[in-house]
């Protein structure tokens, strides 16, 4: 969940039927019968990439961007590009991301609840620092070792002595050191580590993301608090113990909704499987073949993949109720989710085992989200309707800038307007054969865009455009104070799409 800061100075507005919006749903511009709203431009604006804010008046150009963006998918509804078959699987495969992040939202973090009494105690408790020494081993006989020796020698002994013994990693002791910290700097692995541990102990190795951590408890510094920081700092304490509770409960309801399912992959199934992953990646993924294709043409001496051919129809995983055969598990699979090395069997096997659970566990999920009525939740459809908006788009600018094509002398002639561009200090002197490539893109998108820009003229008629200065001027944004070129971009977890569309980085070229 995103927080989005500065609301326009009207606290209420009243639309022309009685009916009361909030500040963040005044519209800013209307785009034919389409509007784009206070909430809805900060969203994209705080977001977009920098280079989209160059103008003087930043807010009006990047509105400007989004008003284009909008007139197109306008005209692609018109033409029927929503039934694209791109749009058409972009939209099943967010639908369903969509389905069960709402069963989250109603069925976990709706139900999470935060009580004065535990914001009271969170604000004491960060009032409490300590300074820490860290130590990390890659497995844990290593790490066992080393926190005997530290018994017995002490923590900086220990440390002093491996480092003396790897000059190369120029290290220090101070440099495993942090500053003074509290609870919210740490995790709760690290914090039920050391939280009992008394100035100068040290922790048994903790285990995190494969690392083992070992901890010294080098200071504690405790700092009175006030009562008007009870009353200031209570919400966002509140939303710090939300998000520290909401891992622990989403596993919690993960765990007591799959259990029952009786979920059991079968062995043979699965180590044909991991076999074939491991054989395409090493031999067949580095060549551009995907992997149902490497399957599909697998022939003699292709091992494990002509196995997998011929072992299609084997139960792979079974479950309360049913069963997938491989050929079912493969339908919705990404080979390239396997990150592990092919010589790395076991990496291999870990990162399919991970990936078959998931998937078992979101068709389960968007079972559940389905039954339970979800796809008429108002937040699913409006993030669907957002992201079909921009697909639609996506497919007009392609539709107008279809066979497009930047000839040599034309690259020439870009190069030759635009040369400081490719300057990367100020007294170089670029040559166009050195970034001819570069020049040939930076042509294509530059008439790509004066195309689209055309078309947009053309259908002002067929979709007005109106634009609310006054409310666009009261709207405050969130901006780095120190540089206007850093941008932020946030992307979920779960699927490594941004969280919401943005402006498309063309329209600032």
């Amino acid at each position: 969940m995103l927080v989005f800061s500065g609301l326009i100075t009207t606290l209420l507005i009243v639309n022309g039927c009685g009916k009361k919006i909030g500040p963040e749903e005044v519209v800013v511009a209307k785009v034919g019968d389409q509007s784009i709203t206070v909430a809805e431009f900060r969203r994209n604006y705080e977001f977009g990439l920098p280079h989209l804010k160059r103008d003087p008046d930043r807010k009006k150009s990047y509105l400007d961007f989004m008003i284009k963006e909008k007139v197109l998918s306008l005209e692609g509804y018109k033409l029927g590009l929503e039934r694209s078959a791109s749009v058409q699987k972009q939209e099943r495969d967010l639908t369903k991301e969509l389905l069960i992040e709402e069963l989250f939202r109603r069925e976990v973090n709706d139900k999470i609840q935060i009580t004065p009494e535990e914001i009271k105690e969170a604000i004491n408790r960060s009032k409490v620092t300590f300074k820490l020494r860290y130590w990390f081993e890659p497995n844990a006989d290593f790490a066992n070792r080393v926190y005997q020796a530290m018994h017995e020698r002490g923590y900086s002994a220990v440390v002093e002595d491996i480092l003396k013994s790897n000059p190369e990693v120029h290290l220090k002791l101070k440099d495993f050191e942090t500053d003074y910290i509290s609870w919210l700097d740490v995790s709760d692995k690290v914090l039920d580590a050391i939280k009992d541990l008394p100035a100068g102990a040290i922790s048994a190795p903790v285990e995190m993301d494969g690392n083992y951590f070992i901890f010294q408890v080098e200071d504690v510094r405790r700092n009175a608090v006030t009562e008007n920081e009870y009353k200031s700092q209570a919400e966002s304490f509140r939303k710090i113990l939300f998000y520290r509770k909401l891992p622990q409960e989403a596993g919690r309801y993960v765990s007591e909704f799959m259990t029952p399912k009786n979920v059991v992959t079968k062995g043979p199934a699965f180590h044909k499987l991991g076999s074939a992953l491991a054989e395409w990646k090493a031999k067949k993924e580095k060549d551009n073949i995907s992997f149902a294709n490497a399957i599909a043409k697998a022939q003699e001496g292709d091992g494990p993949l002509l196995d997998l051919q011929n072992s299609l129809d084997e139960t792979l995983v079974t479950f309360a109720g049913g069963q997938w055969s491989i050929e079912d598990f493969l339908k919705d699979f990404d080979p390239k989710s396997i990150k592990a090395e092919p010589d790395d069997r076991n990496g291999v096997l870990n990162d399919l085992n991970q990936q078959i659970a998931l998937h078992i566990r979101d068709s389960f999920l968007l079972k559940e989200a389905k039954k339970k009525g979800l796809l008429k939740s108002p937040n699913v459809q409006k993030e669907l309707q957002d992201w079909r908006d921009k697909w639609v788009y996506e497919e007009c600018r392609r539709l107008y800038n279809e066979g497009l094509k930047v000839s040599e002398a034309e690259a020439r002639d870009y190069f030759a307007h635009f040369q400081d561009r490719y300057k990367i200090r100020w007294n170089d002197d670029p040559t166009f054969e050195e970034f001819h490539k570069q020049a040939q893109r930076d042509a294509y998108i530059q008439r790509a865009k004066t195309i689209l820009n055309q078309k947009v003229d053309s259908l002002a008629t067929y979709f007005p455009i109106q634009i609310n200065k006054a409310v666009l001027d009261t709207i405050t944004t969130n901006e780095s104070q120190k540089s206007r070129w850093m941008s932020l971009q946030v992307f979920k977890r779960s699927s490594n799409r941004l969280a919401v569309p943005m402006v498309d980085p063309a329209w600032g070229f």
